[in-house]
């Protein structure tokens, strides 16, 4: 089974450097990742190719909702029209980090705060923030699944709270692979009102969805249990055939089981479009 190559790097255990290729001419970006902070994944090195294709997009001023080490929000400043970026995350390290990393690459139009979604965890930090309100004409986010129900949760939650802060036509740039299934997918924007879904902005070929990564196969037993709860399917395909048919979760677990083989995904970006709530 052929696979691509996400992106050009060169990685060390708690550093990963890109190259312009790898950011879309964004220029070279030297990431640090140590311990307590989110190394770049490929669904976030399939994020920030989305963020390169579609530079023409971002321009004003934007955030990166759960910006991990601040790869994302970091390219995104970079881009020619985009004044500032805002990176929230929920964990000290991940914001002591990219505060790092922008120093590190020399990006200055960017402001890193600890929040839970877009509520500022210190007091002080609030009107750095809150001066923002409806006022962000992009947004990016690459979430982790999320835990307790179908691991879909914070990609609703990223689209719900970002409503009040965006203003109308502000484009969403948010991760989404394709194992979630298409009809979860497309529920998405029925069940948030005032989106569109316009295009996906970047996929990998297929790719293993890596069965010997711990968070990884946790999503597969979660997927699994949501599935035996009578919820939505999720999407897999055949190590052995891509052109067959989708597997659901439990089956692409007893096709692992059985013969030691991940089941195969695409990570994947799509660019949304916030309208409003009486567009």
């Amino acid at each position: 089974m052929p696979q691509v190559i996400i992106m050009p790097t060169v990685t060390s255990s708690e550093q990963t450097c890109l190259d312009e290729t790898a950011t879309f001419g964004l220029g070279t970006l030297t990431i640090d990742h140590p311990p307590g902070s989110f190394a770049v994944t490929p669904a976030s090195r399939i994020t920030l190719e989305a963020v390169g294709r579609c530079q023409s997009h971002l321009r004003g001023k934007g955030v990166d909702w759960g910006c991990g080490s601040g790869v994302l929000t970091l390219a995104a400043a970079r881009c020619s029209g985009v004044e500032t970026v805002i990176g929230l995350d929920i964990e000290p390290a991940n914001i002591a980090t990219s505060r790092s990393n922008a120093v590190t690459n020399r990006v200055h139009n960017v402001l890193f705060l600890e929040a839970d979604s877009f509520v500022t965890l210190a007091t002080a930090d609030a009107p750095m923030l809150t001066v923002h309100q409806g006022q962000f004409d992009f947004l990016i986010a690459n979430p982790p699944a999320s835990d307790g129900d179908d691991g879909f949760g914070f990609r609703r939650r990223v689209l719900r709270d970002a409503r009040g802060w965006l203003k109308p036509g502000a484009a969403c740039l948010l991760s989404i692979s394709y194992q979630y299934g298409s009809e979860r997918i497309d529920r998405l924007t029925a069940e948030i009102p005032g989106y569109t879904r316009e295009s996906c902005a970047a996929s990998t070929d297929w790719v293993p969805f890596d069965l010997s990564r711990p968070d990884l196969w946790d999503c597969l037993l979660q997927y699994v249990a949501e599935e035996s709860r009578g919820g939505l399917p999720y999407e897999f395909v055949s190590p052995a055939d891509s052109s067959s048919h989708p597997m659901t979760a439990a089956q692409a677990l007893n096709h692992f089981e059985r013969t030691g083989q991940s089941p195969l995904t695409k990570w994947q970006t799509f660019l949304f479009r916030w309208h409003g709530m009486d567009a």
